[in-house]
């Protein structure tokens, strides 16, 4: 198929859609078989369809079109996007220039999709520069100033020329604009009388963005079924399987994408956006060398949430709510869930690679070292830890950093009762959690 009859297919497939409609409403007169009604239905498609039969004549066509493609503007790089009322120029970029291989922008792209702004009731227009068939493209046609394809619907040169003339108002506007609204930031490298600046924020690209969404698209509709069904089982599957995971989208031209561009309206006036976050790093977890109790500032800004909420619920209390129901809530809504906090928090210590309670720099108490280096290869080491004497010191010390934590004289006094009941309390998780602790060389 040559190009020549790629533009009378479009031609004929706007016709057929303009005269669509009217050939259902007499369709519908035919179905119900009244002869009357028939004749009447035909008389009133034939007078309907025959002005329009007559516009869509290809040389009569061509003419409105080159007349109309003023009033829209072929551009890579559409103003609209960034700002729907922005008047600025749009640019329409076709050359293929790699600057640089390690930035991915719209030069780069050998195939450049066209987009095309300006009034939405021209974009048909667009679409027919936009045609091209195997090498022959009609916008490079037009920009050569000859049309071997338009050339087959006329014979007559001036028609010819004045086609051309008219689409090549549609290839860029004759005065270039710019329009605070594009927030484009200029900087300059060089002196006033030079003029030279950098472009720091430049329009928006649309080729750029459409080609970015046929990927994005492709990789998760165009694939085959069983490599999709294999990504969601997690299982292997001999063909690649491209992916494009925590993308966002987003909208232009709310229920009018038609309004920003051509393209958007075919997205639907959706774009897709890649997740640039920066990773998210994870502190490595050290032995408490420098510490002298595990109940440092490090584990109190974990608990921090939990403490501030138990000091609150203190505060609140009133002497005849001193009960049983206050007494369960207090154990388990708050105490029993710092005690879990510091029992996870001593487990991530215990997988840190042992030893390191018998370095010279270790300044962390000797009972809570015995708890936390649990696999250390001492021997002696290992049997004072054996021996738990250091839970009770533990439970005291948790006990009395609980105290501290809670205190506030203006609203409560905690003393020897609390304290002893907060070390009871610990002594019991702890021993709990020391059964279940693996022993040394064991898994």
């Amino acid at each position: 198929m040559t190009l020549a009859v790629a533009i009378a297919n479009y031609i004929e497939q706007r016709k057929k859609a303009k005269l669509e409609p009217l050939d259902k409403k007499r369709q519908k007169v035919l179905d119900k078989g009244d002869d009357v009604a028939i004749a009447a239905a035909n008389t009133e498609y034939r007078s309907a369809a025959l002005p329009i039969e007559e516009s869509f004549e290809p040389e009569t066509w061509l003419t409105n079109a080159a007349k109309r493609a003023k009033q829209i503007s072929l551009a890579t790089h559409a103003a609209k996007f960034t700002h729907s009322d922005a008047k600025a120029t749009s640019r329409l970029v076709v050359e293929h220039t790699v600057f640089d291989d390690a930035y991915l922008v719209t030069s780069s792209l050998k195939d450049k999709a066209i987009d095309a702004v300006g009034n939405a009731a021209a974009l048909d227009v667009a679409k027919l520069l936009n045609l091209k068939v195997e090498n022959e493209s009609l916008i490079e046609q037009i920009r050569q100033g000859s049309s071997p394809a338009l050339s087959e619907f006329t014979s007559d040169a001036a028609l010819l020329s004045s086609w051309i003339e008219g689409f090549k108002e549609a290839l860029g506007d004759k005065e270039l604009t710019v329009n605070s609204l594009t927030k484009q930031l200029y900087f300059p490298v060089s002196n006033a009388a030079e003029s030279e600046y950098h472009l720091i924020c430049p329009l928006f690209s649309s080729a750029l963005c459409h080609q970015l969404h046929e990927k994005v698209t492709s990789s998760r509709y165009g694939t085959s079924k069983e490599v999709r069904d294999a990504r969601k089982a997690g299982n292997y599957h001999s063909l690649m399987d491209v992916n494009f995971p925590e993308t966002a989208i987003q909208t232009f031209g709310g229920s009018k994408p038609q309004n920003i561009s051509q393209l958007n309206s075919e997205r639907y006036g959706q774009t897709f956006l890649l997740n640039t976050s920066p990773p998210t790093f994870q502190s490595q977890l050290k032995p408490p060398l420098s510490q002298k109790t595990i109940f440092s500032n490090q584990f109190t800004r974990k608990v921090f949430a939990s403490l501030r909420e138990f000091k609150t619920f203190l505060e609140n209390l009133k002497p005849h709510e001193n009960n049983f129901r206050t007494r369960y809530k207090r154990d388990h809504y708050f105490v029993i869930p710092i005690i879990e906090q510091l029992l996870h928090y001593a487990s991530s210590i215990q997988k840190i690679e042992s030893g390191w309670a018998q370095l010279p720099e270790c300044s962390l108490k000797a009972e809570h070292a015995l708890w936390l280096d649990l696999n250390n290869e001492d021997s002696n080491f290992q049997t004072e830890r054996g021996k738990r004497n250091w839970l009770p010191v533990v439970a005291n010390d948790f006990a009395t950093w609980l105290i501290k934590q809670l205190k506030s004289d203006e609203h409560y006094l905690l003393g020897d009762v609390e304290h002893a009941y907060f070390h009871k309390l610990c002594l019991h998780h702890l021993t709990r959690f020391e059964r279940v602790t693996p022993a040394k060389g064991n898994v």
